[in-house]
């Protein structure tokens, strides 16, 4: 297991990847997202969009466009966009806020246990990005891990066994850590989560799991 602390940055590698765009969708909204709500890499952004800019070839604008652009201005303003399940969550970074968005659009958020819904962002190439939602004081089953599991917390604070979670703070977990997420008594709380497989629960949630399998 790997945690993360607040004050720390992402590594070469992970940077490496989102600049030559390799990153997979999943890990790069959760990457984005991070650095948006930490205030880092806003330099770094601007350099690599500049240097994004420069690499690309020139091309001839139709003698039409600024036409084109101002008809398209005069069609209107875009329609008024829908509201949000949870209003906390209209603060969050745009991306994340608008692929919720666009989630709530197509499907409502599932039950996962008495103060717990989870809301599927996607599901492509292996990869699993979700958002998690805690009632106050709610805590997810008792669990391991099938595989490897990226957490971002984006609002409020929960904590497990081992650490406090406030927004911009995430951990790392596999197969080896055994954890009960728990929301504070205040509020809710919101964590962005990327697997790679699912969880293992114990007690009933795990033997029902179990029987769901054959």
């Amino acid at each position: 297991m790997i945690r993360v602390s607040r004050q720390q940055e992402l590594d070469d590698a992970t940077r490496a990847a989102l600049a030559s765009g390799r990153a997979h969708p999943a890990l790069g909204l959760f990457i984005d997202t991070l650095m948006e709500m930490r205030g880092i890499g806003e330099l770094e952004g601007e350099a690599l969009a500049g240097a994004t800019l420069e690499a690309e070839t020139p091309a001839a604008m139709s003698p039409h466009a600024l036409d084109m652009a101002f008809a398209a201005i005069d069609r209107g303003a875009p329609k008024a966009k829908r509201e949000l399940v949870y209003p906390e969550l209209s603060k969050l970074p745009v991306a994340l806020r608008e692929l919720i968005r666009e989630a709530e659009a197509k499907r409502s958020w599932g039950t996962l246990g008495p103060g717990i819904r989870r809301l599927d962002l996607s599901h492509r190439d292996g990869l699993k990005l979700e958002v998690i939602r805690l009632d106050a004081g709610k805590a997810v089953p008792w669990h391991t891990h099938k595989g490897s599991e990226l957490t971002l917390c984006v609002h409020g604070e929960y904590a497990d066994e081992l650490a406090t979670y406030g927004p911009g703070d995430f951990s790392i977990t596999d197969g080896t850590v055994r954890h009960q997420p728990k929301a504070s008594d205040d509020a809710p709380a919101y964590a962005l989560a990327v697997t790679d497989a699912g969880l293992k629960f114990e007690g009933l949630l795990g033997a029902l799991q179990r029987l769901v399998r054959q």
